[in-house]
């Protein structure tokens, strides 16, 4: 072996030492960012709110998938004008991180219209889902989409669902209210009409699918007095992660529930305790399929009714025990607004009616009557796990949410 040769052969074991130590320190000094990145978003998702689904769902001693998560935040929620958030503003401060005027949807308050999570997330490269347990045209799901000063304009906000360049999924329902779109409507993006359809598409294929699920086309909750439309949240998850997971830089799922407030507006304790249990699956699903290198997080949003569990129930009951009257013979399920709720003692035994002056067994009577039940006033839960969600402690701005999530992206 001659000398040059040698020279230069030691120069490559040098090349490549130096190489493997720096690949190393790389790996093991720099934050990397997570695979998957999954959030939640609801309303009521606050102390007393989530003790009495936890109570209601199994006992005193049972325990919510959210309750596992290692991290949280009690997150301020103010509008820009107002001090309790409507639905509009709530949303825009989360997917956006700027606050918004109330009923206004994707503007900050200085006018401008910044970029939502979602659209941030595509233009990094990775995949976008968007899952709605409602309407995908409500303000809630709206907000990572639309930008318009009058959220309560569906037309408005339908028109620049069709416009803007479709999320890798969107998927969630269409009200029969609105002209029914065509494939043409989202760009060549796939279209589908049913949650076995969509469960259908293979995987792997990376073109855009649009999902419009018609509630009757899906089946009963299964915890018992929810929405029919909320039965499969869990399988929308699931079947999201699945499509989104095979793009090599991630993906971003954005699951937005506007059903438990609506249930809440009505003063229906029972089905929104039901609500905010099947979403606690659907998260439990998220953490399940999701893997390791992953980022969850469950926000709230915002408080309608001011429901309250009184009273002292066993340790061990739930379900109707802790719906009906309790045994000191009061109401155990009260709010702050709303219709009330109950059922008639005689005249309407299966059905459900505003409760009257002499409402029956499962009275849930409103401080202050109104057609439908407002938002008060009060810090939501956000709660976390994976990389970034150590920076949900203590309170925060609603706004900070999103910046733990871009972050992430």
């Amino acid at each position: 072996m001659t000398m040059k040769l040698r020279n230069r052969l030691i120069a490559l074991v040098c090349l490549v030492l130096f190489l493997t130590l720096g690949a190393g320190l790389f790996l093991t000094s720099s934050a990397r960012k997570p695979f998957a990145v999954i959030l939640f978003v609801s309303d009521n998702l606050e102390p007393s709110a989530l003790a009495a689904a936890r109570i209601f769902g199994g006992g005193g001693d049972s325990r919510l998938q959210m309750e596992d998560f290692p991290n949280l935040a009690l997150c301020r929620n103010p509008a820009n004008d107002y001090s309790v958030p409507d639905a509009a503003s709530a949303s825009t401060e989360i997917a956006t991180g700027c606050r918004g005027n109330r009923g206004s949807l994707g503007i900050a308050a200085d006018g401008s219209r910044p970029p939502s999570l979602l659209e941030l997330a595509a233009s990094a490269g990775r995949s976008t889902g968007l899952v709605s347990a409602g309407d995908l045209a409500s303000p809630t799901a709206a907000a990572f989409y639309a930008r318009t000063p009058d959220a309560g304009n569906r037309a408005d906000v339908v028109s620049q669902l069709f416009a803007r360049p479709p999320f890798d999924l969107t998927a969630g329902l269409w009200t029969n209210d609105t002209p029914s779109p065509t494939k043409d409507s989202f760009h060549g993006a796939s279209l589908v009409r049913s949650l076995p359809e969509l469960e259908a598409r293979p995987f792997w294929k990376r073109d855009p699918v649009v999902a419009l699920l018609p509630s009757s086309s899906l089946s009963g909750n299964p915890s018992g007095g929810g929405d029919p439309s909320r039965a499969n949240l869990s399988d929308l998850v699931r079947t999201a992660i699945l499509t989104l997971q095979s793009n090599r830089k991630g993906y971003l799922l954005v699951v937005d529930d506007p059903v438990v407030a609506a249930k809440a507006a009505a003063n229906d304790g029972e089905a929104m305790l039901g609500e905010i249990l099947s979403l606690d699956k659907a998260v439990a699903t998220a953490r399940r399929y999701a893997g390791e290198n992953s980022l969850i997080l469950v926000c709230g949003r915002g408080s309608v009714g001011g429901l309250r569990l009184n009273g002292y129930p066993f340790l061990r009951d739930k379900g109707i025990s802790v719906l009906s009257l309790n045994n000191d013979g009061y109401p155990s399920l009260s709010w702050s607004t709303g219709p009330g709720y109950g059922i008639e003692p005689e005249s309407s035994p299966k059905g459900r009616t505003n409760a009257g002056d002499q409402a029956g067994i499962l009275s849930q009577p409103a401080a202050t009557r109104l057609p439908a039940a407002v938002g008060t006033a009060g810090d939501v839960l956000c709660v976390g796990e994976g990389a970034g969600s150590e920076n949900l402690r203590g309170f925060l701005d609603l706004g900070a949410v999103n910046g733990i999530l871009r972050k992430a992206l």
